[in-house]
């Protein structure tokens, strides 16, 4: 069995957000998919990831869900089994791997957290409603961090890493007025300092993630709903920021 590095324990965080375990008699079957938007991710980061660690030779695919990545048998997934990862639905059993918990190991927790994030997290930007300077107002500009799961006990591990990183966060519960849905739990890391100091210790490598930051910390603020190519051109001067709408 691998033993816990960082690049597993990143992969373990990717899987958390964006994996899916399957066991069909003997084969371990892997899902990791995302958006299309982020084939550059898988294409650039995931994949090589995952073929580095494995040693495969895994190649990224558009599926009918409309989602990108792969999907792939091999024997060696077993190792998300026993490192504490359900076949099947996880969202509510989903924890950080015991291995990757307790290790207390900076880089161990940052690689985590860094791929779940990438996967699903959110970075995004408010505007101020009140008696604020217009460009407050007008612009979106206060950042946050936000880990959603419907695992309290994930949650909880979550909060207690970033506590061990020097993140301060909080976690915000949040009740669904349809009573059949699970009740969700909500890390948030906002504020220009906290969200300044996740980007420095955990980061991004994801470019749809990661050019939010980029187009906010160059110009104070970042429109919402631009695709990753605006974003872009934003930053390298082909588009005028000003002439987009809020």
């Amino acid at each position: 069995m691998l033993r816990i590095n960082p690049n597993l324990s990143e992969i373990c965080g990717i899987h958390t957000g964006d994996g899916y375990l399957r066991k069909r008699k003997n084969k371990i079957e892997l899902d990791i998919t995302g958006s299309t938007e982020e084939r550059e991710y898988y294409d650039n980061y995931v994949i090589p990831l995952v073929n580095e660690l494995f040693e495969l030779n895994l190649v990224g695919r558009i599926y009918s869900k409309g989602t990108y990545g792969f999907v792939t048998t091999n024997s060696k997934f077993r190792i998300f089994n026993d490192l504490g990862f359900p076949y099947g639905k996880k969202s509510l059993r989903v924890r950080v791997p015991e291995e990757i918990f307790f290790s207390k190991d900076k880089l161990i927790y940052s690689s985590f957290l860094r791929g779940l994030f990438d996967t699903d997290g959110h970075l995004g930007f408010r505007k101020y409603y009140g008696n604020y300077k217009l460009f407050k107002k007008n612009n979106h500009h206060y950042p946050f961090v936000v880990l959603t799961t419907v695992s309290k006990r994930l949650a909880i591990e979550i909060k207690s890493m970033l506590g061990f990183l020097k993140i301060e966060s909080f976690i915000y519960l949040y009740k669904p007025k349809n009573k059949r849905d699970n009740i969700s739990y909500r890390i948030i890391i906002n504020g220009i300092s906290r969200v300044n100091n996740w980007m420095k210790i955990i980061g991004s490598k994801n470019s749809v993630k990661f050019s939010r930051y980029l187009v906010w910390k160059r110009f104070g603020f970042c429109p919402t709903n631009l695709t990753l190519q605006q974003r872009k051109d934003i930053l390298k001067g082909d588009l005028d920021i000003n002439s987009i709408g809020p």
